[in-house]
């Protein structure tokens, strides 16, 4: 099952090399990043500063998405996540909320202008496990470049914190 995920997933990033040719990469760094590690994404938003312009693009669509910070090109780093709505967790990471705190450390120290929202995956198929294809999207990177604390993709739909995490978590300051 595993490797007919993977394959669908890497026809589909092949059909959008081939027919968009790399048309939404216009900025030569993110083409060469992308091109040694042989896997590109599908379309990059490059100013997350006002992102109510990719709502209509991205609510209620599903994906696997990374964060890339690109101050620095020769220590890029980039936390992938998946979502069924990106434009909501695209929303969540910018305001702090429900987010990887090394991803949080790292806009707070570089600012948002210094990151790329970038789509490697969309998602139409409910059928599809998404966890499974950001997985597979994890290993195509080299782990110490990513923010992500786990090589594997587990969700955390339907979760149930213990009372005592939920005390230390308001301890925190978290909601």
């Amino acid at each position: 099952m595993k490797i007919c995920i993977y394959l669908i997933f890497l026809i589909y990033i092949l059909y959008f090399i081939i027919v968009d040719n790399l048309a939404p990469l216009n900025n030569n760094f993110i083409k060469e990043y992308y091109s040694i590690l042989g896997i590109f994404p599908i379309k990059v938003y490059k100013d997350l500063t006002r992102p109510e312009k990719f709502k209509t693009e991205l609510h209620r669509v599903g994906g696997v998405y990374g964060l890339v910070n690109i101050s620095d090109h020769s220590n890029t780093k980039q936390y992938i996540g998946s979502s069924k709505d990106l434009y909501q967790r695209l929303s969540d990471h910018l305001k702090g909320r429900d987010s990887n705190s090394r991803l949080q450390r790292s806009i707070s120290k570089y600012g948002i202008d210094n990151f790329h929202f970038v789509i490697y995956y969309f998602h139409s198929d409910p059928l599809v496990v998404l966890t499974d294809i950001e997985t597979e999207v994890i290993k195509s990177f080299p782990f110490e470049e990513l923010c992500n604390y786990k090589s594997e993709a587990k969700s955390s739909l339907g979760y149930k914190h213990t009372i005592e995490a939920i005390e230390k978590m308001k301890k925190k300051g978290f909601k």
